[in-house]
């Protein structure tokens, strides 16, 4: 299989057609071998029983889209896409997975009405089977396993924008959902399947063409299955709703912004474990944020925060997800650039006296060799950690290593 899809990698790379129907976009093959120090991102006494043994790493992926562009501005215009990809570990055959997701995007205007919406559906066709359950695994590797397993991964978003003067209002909805394929075995990690639905309004105000400030109302609801395991009778299904402000724009000529933030009040009415687990309500700080930036013709930076309370996938508990990542991107030349990326992420889980981190760094280049072919390099540097006195085995590091092709077609 890897040999077949190197040999097309390389027939598209010499024979792809200069010209192409106006309604297929972009159509890309790309090849990565790699080197993964610790592909199951373990450490501490888990380390003996899981494995870390360091593995070779291979993956070939497929993307095209399906386009229907806007004769003009403000008619309909929609987008199918699909992007599929295998992955392969040398020794660590129970890791490797294909992914396929399915695409579709589209939007319109109806007098001062824009409409849009974006919908996707992933299926990774991975291992039924899970690893062994320890609980002095960091929740963030657990979470790399999981991805890995096969699963189906929802996701929809819709919004309807109206505008008159300075006057805007919206109306969105989205929904996220996981539905896990894999088996339910005594003693090995199980996944619960989970799902975020969520509604709401904002009514903003036009200060001129760069700025506006709005304030929102948020309405949702999240499930998650029980399990039949020891322990796995317990859920944390709630309704929640949000009261939030922020603020859009632009920053001078070419700088970004979105930031949103507000309470989030939460009822949990599932069966939650009243041991350890006093009353059903919380009240957190909800977030999230995204800026870019063009420092100049060759320097671009981009980042986002977000702060939220989702589902526990192994269904013991709820948690407080937050993040901060950054990418910058450097042109040296017209066939050169360089990148490098930071992420901070925290899972502070409740009722279970959890506070996992992870950090990643990386850095890559990139060199085109040709309009349509080039080469990719990056350098993963992953830590995970427990800031808790009692959960210093919870700490993992793990290194990866990649060199690529990427034709586009």
């Amino acid at each position: 299989m890897k040999r077949s899809i190197l040999f097309l990698l390389a027939a598209c790379a010499v024979g792809a057609a200069e010209t192409r129907p106006a309604w297929f976009v972009d159509p890309v093959l790309q090849t990565r071998l790699g080197f993964d120090t610790n592909p199951v991102a373990v450490g501490g006494s888990a380390a003996p029983v899981l494995g870390t043994s360091d593995a070779l790493t291979f993956s070939a992926g497929l993307s095209f889209a399906l386009a229907t562009p806007a004769p003009k501005a403000g008619q309909p215009s929609g987008k199918l896409t699909y992007a599929g990809e295998t992955f392969q570990f040398d020794g660590w055959s129970g890791e490797n997975y294909t992914t396929h997701r399915l695409g579709a995007s589209g939007q319109t205007t109806a007098g001062n009405w824009r409409l849009s919406a974006d919908a996707s559906a992933l299926l990774v066709d991975g291992n039924r089977d899970t690893l062994l359950s320890i609980a002095t695994c960091n929740a963030n590797a657990t979470a790399l396993w999981r991805e890995r397993r096969a699963q189906w991964q929802h996701r929809l978003k819709a919004l309807a924008q109206y505008e008159s003067g300075a006057l805007v209002f919206r109306a969105s909805g989205s929904l996220l959902a996981y539905d896990y394929l894999t088996h339910v075995v005594a003693g090995h990690a199980t996944f619960a399947n989970r799902s975020d639905l969520l509604g709401g309004t904002d009514l903003g105000w036009k200060q001129s063409a760069r700025s506006l400030w709005f304030v929102g109302l948020r309405a949702g609801e999240q499930h998650q299955d029980t399990l039949p395991v020891t322990g796995g009778q317990f859920e944390y299904s709630n309704n929640y709703w949000r009261t939030l402000a922020g603020w859009e724009g632009k920053l001078g000529s070419g700088t970004t912004l979105t930031f949103a933030a507000g309470p989030d009040f939460r009822h949990f009415a599932g069966n939650v474990d009243s041991r350890v687990f006093s009353g059903r309500d919380r009240t957190s700080l909800w977030f999230e944020g995204n800026f870019a930036t063009k420092v100049n013709a060759r320097l671009t930076l981009t980042g986002k925060v977000s702060r939220w309370v989702w589902l526990s996938s192994t269904g013991k508990s709820a948690y407080i997800d937050a993040s901060g990542e950054t990418a910058v991107v450097w042109t040296l030349d017209p066939r050169t650039s360089l990148r490098a990326t930071c992420k901070l992420h925290q899972c502070a889980y409740y009722p279970t006296v959890r506070n996992d981190w992870e950090c990643l760094t990386g850095v890559g280049v990139t060199y085109k060799l040709s309009a349509r072919t080039q080469l990719t390099g990056d350098v993963l540097v992953h830590r995970g950690w427990n800031e808790l006195t009692a959960g210093t085995e919870r700490n993992f590091s793990r290194q990866v290593f990649n060199v690529g092709v990427v034709v586009k077609l």
